[in-house]
């Protein structure tokens, strides 16, 4: 996979964000979603951003910023008229309701936040880290942060937790129709060790709301491929 694609396809305000965060002495990385679809050839959605650097410290690099939840998620208003979300690197402590964790604590390093996440699709990560020479840029010296094979498993067509899937489950149950989604959506298989969890472990759900129910399965019948995840 070739990072110059995320080089490419990023927006000048994503662009500016990570410059800032950099020029400030942080790490700064494209993260998720938009990582994945850009490798697979579409146009992202959300271009969502972290940072070993705390809300206090992002809100005095961006003093318009807006901090209002306990995740370490800060809103940047660009210049584009867009509020780009930048989190913290956090681990995420156990979750007694298999919906949130009940405890975060933040982190230093891109690699322990990835560890959270609950794809490997899902694990990847385009930046810089703040180690690096002062002379390189954050976007067109930035490189694909991959530690759980999530480009390799996009290739071979491939949903798979990282690490446990049934502790991937535990933490959030929401994660198991997020799976059927990404099946549907990418048209994927979802590997054999994930699946045999989703099974085992289907009455989690029943932690769940109706209407987070009611989005992940709209998402799935507006996916290219919905019957491949009903079968």
């Amino acid at each position: 996979m070739n990072p110059a694609a995320i080089r490419a396809a990023m927006p000048a305000d994503v662009a500016g964000v990570m410059r800032a965060l950099r020029t400030a002495g942080f790490g700064a990385y494209v993260v998720g979603g938009a990582v994945r679809d850009v490798l697979v050839g579409r146009t992202p959605a959300d271009w969502d951003l972290a940072t070993e650097a705390t809300p206090d410290q992002m809100r005095i690099i961006f003093p318009n910023a807006e901090y209002e939840n306990r995740f370490g998620t800060v809103g940047v208003p660009t210049e584009a008229g867009i509020v780009r979300e930048v989190t913290t690197f956090r681990a995420d402590g156990a979750s007694s309701d298999a919906r949130r964790p009940d405890s975060i604590v933040f982190l230093q390093r891109i690699e322990g936040d990835l560890a959270r996440r609950d794809f490997t699709i899902n694990a990847m990560a385009f930046g810089l880290a703040p180690e690096s020479s002062r002379r390189l840029d954050p976007v067109t010296d930035s490189a694909l942060i991959d530690p759980y094979g999530g480009a390799e498993d996009l290739a071979a067509g491939i949903v798979r937790a990282v690490g446990d899937p049934a502790e991937r489950f535990r933490e959030d149950a929401l994660r198991m129709l997020r799976a059927i989604r990404f099946a549907a959506r990418f048209a994927l298989t979802i590997e054999p060790a994930t699946a045999a969890a989703i099974q085992r472990d289907a009455g989690l759900a029943a932690r769940l709301s109706g209407e987070r129910i009611g989005a992940e399965m709209d998402g799935v019948l507006a996916a290219a491929r919905p019957a491949l995840a009903l079968q």
